[in-house]
This record gives C-alpha cells, structure tokens and sequence, in this order.
C-alpha cells in the first residue's frame, strides 16, 4: 500500500475515533437510527425469554439491545448539544462489555450456534456486536471528564447484571456447557470494560 493510500486511513481511522468532534452529522443521525431498529430487534429477539420471565428483571435481560439503546440517547445528547459525560461512559462501559461478550460467547459455543440452521443468524449478529464495540470509540472519545458517582454507577450496574445472570439466571439462553467458567470469563469482562474506557481518560485528565 502506498504511503498516500497509508495516510487516506489513518486519517479516515482518526475522524471515526473522533466522530462527535466532526461535522459528520448525517453520519451521526444514521448511526442512532440503525441502533434504534438493532435495539429494537434484540429486544423482540428476547420475546421468549422475556416471556418467561418477571418483567421486573427484563432490563437485566436485554443486555446487548439495552447497550444499543444507551449508544443511541448519548449519540442524540451529543448530537443536541447536550452531552452527558456520565451517561457516555456508563453507554460506552456496556457496550465494550456485551459486544465483546456476544461475539466470544458465540465463537465458544460455535458448533451451536453457527450451525447450518443458524449460520447466517448469528453471522449478522457476530458482526453487528463487532460493530457495537467499534461504535464505542468515538462516543467515549467524547467524554471529557466523570464523577465518581458515574464511575460507582457504572460498576455497580455491570455487577449487578453479572450477579442477576449467573445467580439469578437471567442470562441469555446459550448451552449450559461450562456455564460457571462463562460465568467467571462474565465478571473479567465487566473490570476489563470498565477499566479500559476509564484508562482513556486518565490519558487525557
């Protein structure tokens, strides 16, 4: 690849990373439309287990659309002018921790999950997970600064979720095999999450 070709990346790398400090605003406009409609489609992807369930532990359910959900009101702040960097961190921690969860969990039980029957399923959902990761960048490169509280908050609520799926069972429905090392890789995942959009901004605070 030829170094103006090298440059016309990194540069096209470096405005995503910094996609609510540009003037991409139809970008932005799309990205909460298209989380919007993945929001709304994990959730009715959870219609069976919601079903089951009390509604009063369906928010700890939907993990992956809530995270979707959470992308879509902080990239709308943003968007308004009315940017809450507590909120930002506490969308950008869940959707580290559910993207990365999905896709891992999805390769870990993979002769489930991509066979035949569901191959083309779970390819697009692996891939919007993916996605979801991605789409944290930019919105917590946006974060100037949290409070404690919003720290506190965060943690609590990923805990809370990890304590609710594997005591609780609220869980996605995914094969009961190893579940308690699930379980562990859960909770690893919550600090990974947490601290790894926490470690940017004690790169620039």
């Amino acid at each position: 690849m030829s170094p103006y070709k090298l440059e016309k990346v990194r540069l096209e790398i470096y405005e995503f990373a910094n996609l609510f400090q540009s003037r991409h605003q139809n970008l932005i406009k799309f990205l909460i439309l298209v989380n919007l409609a993945g929001t709304i489609y994990g959730w009715y992807y959870y219609k069976f287990q919601l079903m089951a369930s009390n509604p009063l532990l369906w928010p700890l359910i939907t993990d992956c659309p809530n995270a979707s959900f959470l992308f879509a009101v902080a990239a709308y702040l943003i968007y308004s002018r009315r940017k809450k960097d507590d909120f930002s961190f506490f969308a950008s921690a869940n959707m580290v921790k559910y993207g990365i969860w999905t896709m891992a969990i999805l390769i870990y039980h993979r002769d489930y999950f991509f066979a035949p029957e569901r191959y083309l399923l779970y390819s697009a959902i692996f891939v919007t997970h993916f996605f979801l990761v991605l789409e944290a960048i930019p919105l917590k490169n946006s974060i100037s600064s949290v409070g404690e509280k919003g720290l506190a908050i965060t943690l609590a609520w990923l805990l809370a979720n990890d304590f609710f799926d594997y005591v609780v069972e609220t869980h996605p429905y995914i094969p009961e095999r190893n579940i308690e090392y699930v379980a562990i890789f859960t909770v690893l995942l919550t600090f990974i999450a947490f601290f790894s959009v926490k470690f940017r901004l004690n790169k620039e605070n």
